[in-house]
């Protein structure tokens, strides 16, 4: 059984941040689904009545665009909701929720979760603070566009997966289950210069790369060339 405990689930996600009664309380209204790598858990344009709270594994978020051309925005992990833009505005659903390796979760119905969550003035502002960290994290991804170079976005992608989205392993390195187009669609670089970044990091042995898997090997390194000195650590606007 998923544990109600705050200290199971990582620091700053949003179930961690949940008073213990509704956390308790959704965990308990949740129904358990295992995915298999790249099986969909939501779907573009689908009807938003459900939630899921991600339990293990890696979940990649995509939106497809007209031409059918289709864009990594984000990657979610244990304790991350997905899916719930749409139960709160009852609107389609906009972007795809597949997943990167076995993954589990709990789907929860979109009426029990806004009962649930409606019920608790603590519970209401701990998703308000989630649904801002996801804007604000939007923000200051556009806003790195203009500001950092490539090199400092795939760092900066990178360090920030490997802090939340992965475990270490015994010697040290962090694996990431995330191919180099999709670390290039999350840094808002092409495919090539992402690849060409992360040869520059293989040569200095700050990575390793094999199919669909990172591996980061100094976390450190990449901490030291995210935010360069003449380079601003919060590139979005100042007071938003």
């Amino acid at each position: 059984m998923t544990s109600a405990s705050h200290d199971w689930w990582p620091k700053n996600s949003f179930f961690a941040e949940l008073p213990d009664a509704e956390r308790t309380a959704l965990l308990t209204a949740g129904d358990p689904n295992r995915f298999e790598d790249e099986q969909i858990l939501l779907m573009q344009g689908d009807p938003g009545d459900f939630v899921y709270l991600l339990t293990s594994g890696l979940v990649k978020v995509v939106v497809a665009a007209a031409s059918g051309a289709a864009t990594t925005l984000a990657i979610r992990s244990r304790g991350d909701l997905v899916g719930e833009f749409a139960t709160l505005d009852d609107k389609p659903r906009t972007a795809t929720a597949r997943a990167v390796g076995q993954v589990t979760a709990l789907k929860i119905n979109g009426s029990a979760f806004l009962d649930i969550v409606s019920r608790s003035p603590a519970a209401q502002a701990t998703v308000t603070r989630y649904l801002l960290s996801k804007m604000r994290s939007a923000t200051e991804r556009r806003a790195a566009d203009r500001v950092w170079d490539a090199k400092e976005r795939v760092a900066q992608v990178l360090y920030d997966l490997g802090k939340r989205h992965a475990g270490r392993s015994p010697d040290g390195a962090v694996r990431l289950p995330i191919t180099q187009g999709e670390l290039g669609d999350l840094a808002g670089v092409a495919v090539s210069t992402a690849e060409r970044v992360l040869k520059d990091l293989r040569r200095l042995g700050v990575v390793a790369t094999r199919y669909r898997e990172i591996t980061i090997r100094d976390m450190a390194y990449l901490d030291s060339i995210r935010f360069p000195p003449e380079r601003p650590e919060n590139p979005s606007p100042a007071g938003i």
